[in-house]
């Protein structure tokens, strides 16, 4: 947002005056209509203004009204339009005059600069992390051409070490090909095995023929049979220690368990797991694969929490300074006859300070409806209408301003005691400080260690 459009927001000095002059003019088209006793009435009264404005000036008096709008214009020329910085310093600046309205509306206005220089370095840093994709792909083949006989333990160790999660998954569901592969390859040895351990056998069943065709007593036969009894036996030790060669030669190990989960170490990241090994810690435990990807809800829900922080730590400066003694609630108008006095000047074009005080507290008011402390309990429900209560007393006019200050310290002090169990309407369409039925399930790995699956 432009400096020219942020003025343009408020009246300046030029706008205001010359709107005092057309109301003026009015009132002098409307005394003309005036029979003479109310024109002498009229022309006493406006008489007494002259006088006292007069005076108000000689003795260094103006215009609250306009007072306010020269300083908005001189803090709004403090604005670098390339630095959200600024802006939040003008905002201060302006809350520490007495402004609140305004730094809102400077503070939300840097605010969006931030966002849309955020926006252009996502866009910068999407397309370097396509460049380093690619390198990355690269690196990934080269060190892989450099495997000799490379396992499936040592293709995933590569691919965790330059590729995503999903360039692990799709390793792991290559190798589940490659088991059905080995599983045929198996079938194929083992039938070659034993076709060549049936040849073997039939050799042995002929040189046993001849032995007892040779044989002319009884105890050569015997050598005979003792013999093809041993050399069967031998054969099929054989056969199964060539089946066992070829079982070895290939056997994988399993494929990991991947799962995606809270990293416990920062719980604003997440990191994927092997379930079958992972049994607690960091992204640098055993077991930990790499750092999980976000989902959009998740990268959201942050944004939003860090905003709805910000607000609440500026909601608690302003309402500590309006609720203070002398503050902006004891400035402001306090009963109902005060609002009708408000409403009568600002007839007139005028606004007394009770009514500027009021203008300057509802933007604070409006702050504190819009975050609402997650109360639990049978009395959650009443908790809740009791704050939201309190928070639009703020700036009533027509309440004491006792009352309303006692508001004030009860919002805040809930403020400051439940800063960390305040939710937004945006936080809770999104999940955030719902029911449990919407928070992570749990998991277990195979070495019994517990953790929270992260929703999609």
């Amino acid at each position: 947002m432009a400096t020219s459009d942020i003025l343009g927001l408020f009246t300046t000095p030029e706008q205001y005056q010359l709107a005092q002059q057309q109301a003026q003019q009015a009132q002098a088209i409307q005394y003309a209509n005036l029979d003479p006793m109310a024109r002498a009435n009229y022309g006493t009264f406006r008489a007494g203004q002259r006088l006292g404005g007069a005076i108000g000036g000689a003795l260094g008096g103006q215009d609250p009204q306009l007072q306010m709008i020269s300083m908005r214009q001189q803090l709004a020329s403090q604005l670098d339009q390339n630095d959200p910085a600024s802006f939040m310093k003008v905002a201060q600046l302006a809350a520490q005059s007495g402004d609140p309205q305004f730094a809102m509306a400077i503070a939300d206005a840097g605010r969006q600069m931030q966002a849309g220089m955020a926006t252009a370095r996502k866009a910068t840093a999407e397309a370097e992390k396509a460049e380093l994709t690619i390198k990355q792909e690269k690196d990934f083949r080269d060190e892989l051409s450099k495997l000799v006989d490379p396992t499936e333990e040592d293709i995933v160790r590569v691919a965790t070490k330059y590729g995503s999660s999903d360039k692990v998954l799709s390793i792991i569901q290559t190798s589940i090909t490659k088991a059905k592969d080995r599983q045929e390859r198996l079938d194929i040895a083992n039938e070659r095995v034993q076709a060549r351990l049936d040849i073997e056998k039939d050799k042995i069943q002929a040189q046993k023929d001849r032995d007892l065709d040779r044989a002319t007593t009884q105890k050569e036969r015997d050598e005979a049979q003792r013999k093809f009894d041993e050399r069967m036996k031998q054969a099929d030790r054989d056969s199964r220690e060539a089946l066992a060669k070829i079982v070895g030669s290939l056997k994988q190990p399993p494929a990991p368990t991947l799962t995606t989960i809270q990293n416990p170490e920062n719980p604003s990241e997440t990191i994927t797991v092997d379930a079958r090994i992972y049994q607690g810690g960091g992204k640098n435990a055993a077991g930990v694969i790499g750092l999980g990807k976000p989902s959009a809800a998740q990268e959201k829900a942050t944004l939003l929490k860090t905003q709805m922080g910000k607000d609440l730590d500026f909601a608690i400066t302003e309402l500590t300074d309006i609720t203070k003694e002398g503050g902006l609630i004891d400035q402001s108008t306090g009963s109902g006859a005060g609002r009708l006095v408000d409403l009568g000047a600002g007839f007139f074009g005028q606004a007394t300070k009770g009514a500027i005080a009021i203008g300057q507290l509802e933007p604070v008011a409006d702050l504190a409806l819009k975050m609402v402390p997650r109360f639990e309990g049978p009395q959650s429900d009443k908790d809740t209408k009791s704050y939201k209560e309190a928070a639009g007393q703020l700036a009533n006019p027509t309440l004491p301003t006792k009352i309303r200050k006692e508001a004030g310290k009860t919002v805040l002090r809930l403020m400051k005691e439940r800063k960390n169990q305040f939710v937004t309407k945006e936080l809770a369409s999104e999940g955030v400080g719902a029911s449990p039925a919407s928070n992570p399930s749990s998991g277990q790995t195979s070495k019994g260690t517990k953790f929270q699956v992260l929703p999609d």
